[in-house]
This record gives structure tokens, C-alpha cells and sequence, in this order.
């Protein structure tokens, strides 16, 4: 996952919010990865970690109003082509 980034997916019909993404690669300095966690809401609880060597983080409302589909669609939409990239070349 190269340098990072923050991606927004806006809530679908049935959730009452946006889930924010932040993602975390081997590499990061702390001032990227605080950079993109002050870009948070105040009110973002942390929903899920996915990944391994590179993770993405992801926080929506706390009310629980975010869809299993909306979480995965924000976590997928913050991805690019280079962090699915195998050894070479990295």
C-alpha cells in the first residue's frame, strides 16, 4: 500500500453515515498515519482492520447503522492497483 491515503464512501439508503478508511503500510511514519487519523470524524469508531503486511483501517458512526456491504465497499474503493503488486518491483 504505497503511502498511504484516505478514502470516503457515501452511505447507502440504509446506514446513517460514511465510512472513512486510513491505510497503514510498512514504511508509514507516524505523521502520515496521524495525518490521515485527524481527518476523521470526532464521532469515527474503529470498525475493522483488514489486510497484513499493508492495512487498511476503517471507522464509520458508532451507531452501527454501516452495512457489511458498505464496509467492504469502502475498504475495496480504497485499494489501487499497486498494493495487490507481488514482490517485484516494490
Amino acid at each position: 500500500m504505497a503511502g498511504g491515503g484516505m478514502s470516503r464512501v457515501p452511505p447507502r439508503k440504509k446506514t446513517a453515515g460514511a465510512v472513512a478508511t486510513v491505510k497503514v503500510s510498512p514504511g508509514m511514519t507516524a505523521a502520515e498515519l496521524s495525518e490521515q487519523v485527524e481527518r476523521l470524524s470526532a464521532g469515527a469508531v474503529f470498525l475493522g482492520g483488514f489486510g497484513d503486511a499493508g492495512v487498511v483501517l476503517a471507522f464509520g458512526p458508532a451507531d452501527g447503522s454501516v452495512s457489511d456491504r458498505d464496509l467492504l465497499a469502502a475498504v475495496v474503493g480504497s485499494l489501487a492497483p499497486e498494493d495487490f503488486a507481488t514482490g517485484r518491483g516494490r
